[in-house]
C-alpha cells in the first residue's frame, strides 16, 4: 500500500470528468494504486504506475471497464498495457489527481508547531500548486480540427456584423467546442448548424458571442432552430446555390 495521500484538484476538468463515473472511477483506482517512487517491487512498475487488475478489481463491467480505459486514453490522461497480472496503467497527466503529496515529517531538531507562523517564518509554497497556476489549460488544436474550424467560423460570422469585435483567444474558444463535442456529446455538424442559424436570428445574434455562450444554451437554440429557420438573405442564397452548383 502506498504511504501518504493523493491530491484531488479542484479545476473544471475535474468537474468535467465527473459527468463520466465510469472514467473517474477508473482514474481514480489508479490513483489510489500508483508508484509513487521507482523503489524496487515485484512486478517492476515505475513511478505512476499501477497494476490495477481487471474489470471486476474496479468495480466495473467488462463493456464500462473498455469505455473507461479507451475516454481517459482519448482525454490524455493515462495509458494502458496488458500483462500476464493484469492491466498496468500509466498516469499521463496530474490535472485531475496529483499521487506525490507528502505530508512532512518534523527533523529532530524541528520541533512541531501547531500555531501561526511568526513574522520571520515564511510560509511555504507547494511546487505542484504553483506550477498549476503557470500552466496553461489550453490544448493546440490542429488549424484543421472541427474545434478550430468551428470557433473560426462564429468568430468571421460575428467579424461580418461587427468588425471591431475584440479579438479572443482562438485556443479557448477551440477548447469550449471541444467540451461541447467531447463533454455534452454535441457532433460537429449539428454545432455548425446551431452557429449558423442563430447568427441570422436577430435576438441570439446579440446574444451568442462565444463557444461558451452558444453551449450554455445550445438546446434551446436547437429547438427554436428546428422549429424555425430565419429567412435566408439573398446573399446567402446565392452562396448557397453556388456550393451546390446551381449557378
Amino acid at each position: 500500500m502506498n504511504p501518504g495521500f493523493i491530491k484531488l484538484n479542484r479545476s473544471s476538468e475535474t468537474f468535467e470528468l465527473l459527468s463520466d463515473p465510469n472514467a473517474f472511477i477508473l482514474l481514480t483506482v489508479i490513483a489510489l494504486r500508483a508508484r509513487r517512487t521507482d523503489e524496487f517491487n515485484i512486478h517492476n512498475l515505475k513511478s505512476g504506475e499501477a497494476l490495477i487488475g481487471d474489470y471486476q478489481r474496479c468495480g466495473l463491467t467488462r463493456q464500462q471497464f473498455r469505455t473507461a480505459m479507451k475516454r481517459l486514453g482519448k482525454w490524455g490522461l493515462a495509458a494502458f498495457k496488458p500483462t500476464t497480472n493484469g492491466t498496468v496503467a500509466r498516469l499521463l497527466q496530474q490535472r485531475i489527481y496529483d499521487i506525490n503529496p507528502v505530508p512532512e515529517q518534523p527533523t529532530a531538531n524541528q520541533p512541531t508547531t501547531n500555531g501561526q507562523p511568526t513574522a520571520n517564518h515564511r510560509p511555504t509554497t507547494n511546487k505542484n500548486e504553483k506550477n498549476e497556476k503557470n500552466e496553461k489549460n489550453e490544448k493546440n488544436y490542429p488549424p484543421d480540427s472541427d474545434e478550430c474550424r468551428l470557433a473560426e467560423l462564429l468568430l468571421n460570422l460575428i467579424l461580418e456584423a461587427k468588425p471591431d469585435f475584440r479579438r479572443p483567444q482562438l485556443p479557448r474558444w477551440a477548447g469550449e467546442v471541444d467540451r461541447m463535442i467531447r463533454i455534452d456529446g454535441r457532433t460537429p455538424e449539428r454545432i455548425e448548424t446551431v452557429i449558423r442559424w442563430c447568427r441570422k436570428d436577430p435576438f441570439w445574434a446579440k446574444n451568442i458571442l462565444s463557444p461558451a455562450a452558444l453551449r450554455k444554451h445550445f438546446d434551446r437554440l436547437e429547438m427554436e432552430a428546428d422549429g424555425h429557420s430565419p429567412k435566408e438573405s439573398l446573399r446567402d442564397q446565392i452562396a448557397r446555390m453556388e456550393r451546390e452548383g446551381m449557378l
